[in-house]
C-alpha cells in the first residue's frame, strides 16, 4: 500500500501532514542498525535489483509484517513490489490508484519526510474503508510509515506496514534518515540498468570481479560465454582457471605495470579470448570476453594428399570430434567415417589420431 492513497482516503486537506522532524540523536544500537542498512543497501551483486536490497535494508532498521515499493508515472503503476509476497490480486490497488486524479496534489507537495498513516486518517476510519475491507483486512495491516519522493520520474513510495504497534517518532526519523540514501541507490540501479542493456548490444563479455576473484558485476553475455567455455554459469565467483590464470600473473607482474597476457581457451575452430581492461589500482579486475569463430576450411588438407571427404574428416577430427560427431556432421555412417580415417592414418603415416589432428594443425596454422 502506498501512503498516497490514505491522503484520498481520510478527506483531509493535504496541509494536516505533521511538519518535517528534527533529526534526533539516535541511540547506539539504532544508529547500528542505520549503519548494516546503509551497507546492505550499496552492496549490490550481479544478480540483486533495487527492491531485494531495499527490503533487506529495511528488514534491518524496522520490525514489520510487509513492505511495499512502488513506481509510478503520472498515473500509470509501472511497478510494485511487496515484501514478503502476498497471495492476493493486487489489481485493485493498482485500479484504485488511477482512479484518483487529484492524488497529483501529494505530488506537487514534494514529501520530504516520512509520513505516518495517523497523519491523514484515524484508524476506525481507515478499517471503514473500502480498500482496507477488501485488501488490507486480511493481514489486518492497521498501521503504515511511508515516503514519497516525487522528484523524478519514475515517481517513487516506499512504505512499511504492520499490525501493531504504532510507528514511533525515532522510527519516523530513521526513515528519514534513510530515505536521500534510498533514492540515490535507485538512481544508480536504473543507471546500472542502462549500462547493461548497452552491454548486451556488444557482442562481448564483461565481468568486474574483486581481488578475492568474486564477480561483482557480469553481463549476459559473459555469463553464457562462461557457460559455454567452462560447463557451468557461475553464481558468485570466477571458473577455477581464469582465477588461476589472474593468480599467476599477479605473481609475475604487478597488474599496474602493464595490461595481464590474453588467456585463450577453446578450439582452433570456437575459442574464447579473456583479457584485462582497465583496474583500479589492482583492487579490482575488469575483464573482457571475446569468441571467435572461425570458418573451417578443408581444402589446404588436400595438400597432404588426401581427398575432399578425407580432407572433411580430418579437418573435424583436429576439432576434437569422435567418429560419431563427425558422422552427424558430414551426414554419413559411422563405419564410413572409420574407413576414411584408416586412409588418412596411411597416407600421413600416422597410429593415431592425436598424430594425425597434429599434422593437420601444422598445415591448417600455416
Amino acid at each position: 500500500m502506498d501512503v498516497k492513497g490514505l491522503a484520498i482516503l481520510s478527506g483531509r486537506s493535504f496541509q494536516q501532514i505533521n511538519p518535517e522532524p528534527e533529526a534526533k540523536m539516535l541511540n547506539c544500537s539504532v544508529a547500528q542498525s542505520l549503519s548494516k542498512a546503509l551497507l546492505e543497501l550499496h552492496n549490490s551483486g550481479p544478480h540483486t535489483d533495487f527492491p531485494t536490497r531495499l527490503f533487506a535494508s529495511l528488514r534491518i532498521c524496522f520490525s514489520c509484517d510487509f513492505y511495499s515499493f512502488n513506481e509510478w508515472t503520472d498515473k500509470k503503476v509501472e511497478r510494485i513490489e511487496i515484501y514478503p509476497n502476498w497471495d492476493v490480486s493486487l489489481r485493485l490497488f493498482k485500479d484504485y490508484l488511477s482512479e484518483h486524479s487529484s492524488i497529483n496534489a501529494i505530488y506537487q507537495k514534494r514529501l520530504k519526510s516520512a509520513v505516518k498513516a495517523s497523519d491523514f486518517v484515524s484508524l476506525t476510519q481507515w478499517r471503514q474503508d473500502r480498500l482496507y475491507n477488501e485488501l488490507f483486512r486480511l493481514p489486518t495491516q492497521n498501521y503504515q510509515l511511508a515516503f514519497v519522493s516525487a522528484e523524478q520520474l519514475p515517481k517513487l513510495a516506499v512504505s512499511i506496514n504492520r499490525t501493531s504497534p504504532a510507528f514511533s517518532e525515532e522510527e519516523r526519523t530513521l526513515l528519514n534518515l534513510l530515505r536521500p540514501h534510498f533514492i540515490q541507490a535507485y538512481r544508480e540501479s536504473r543507471l546500472f540498468a542502462y549500462l547493461n542493456q548497452a552491454a548486451e548490444i556488444s557482442n562481448d563479455g564483461f565481468i568486474v570481479v574483486d581481488r578475492a576473484w568474486r564477480i561483482r558485476y557480469v553481463n549476459a553475455r559473459g555469463l553464457g560465454l562462461l557457460k559455454d567455455f567452462f560447463g557451468e554459469e557461475p553464481v558468485n565467483t570466477l571458473p577455477t582457471r581464469i582465477g588461476t590464470w589472474l593468480q599467476e600473473k599477479m605473481r609475475s607482474k604487478s597488474p599496474a605495470e602493464s595490461p595481464l597476457p590474453d588467456l585463450v581457451v577453446g578450439s582452433d575452430h570456437r575459442s574464447l579470448t579473456i583479457q584485462t581492461v582497465a583496474n583500479s589500482a589492482g583492487s579490482e579486475y575488469r575483464l573482457l570476453l571475446r569468441e571467435t569463430v572461425r570458418e573451417l576450411d578443408a581444402r589446404p588438407l588436400q595438400r597432404l594428399g588426401l581427398t575432399t571427404r578425407e580432407a572433411e574428416v580430418l579437418l573435424w577430427l583436429s576439432q576434437g570430434k569422435s567418429n560419431s560427431e563427425i558422422a552427424i556432421i558430414l551426414t554419413a555412417k559411422v563405419r564410413t567415417i572409420a574407413k576414411h580415417l584408416e586412409r588418412v592414418f596411411a597416407k600421413l603415416m600416422v597410429e593415431n589420431r592425436t598424430a594425425a589432428a597434429h599434422a593437420a594443425m601444422e598445415v591448417l596454422r600455416a
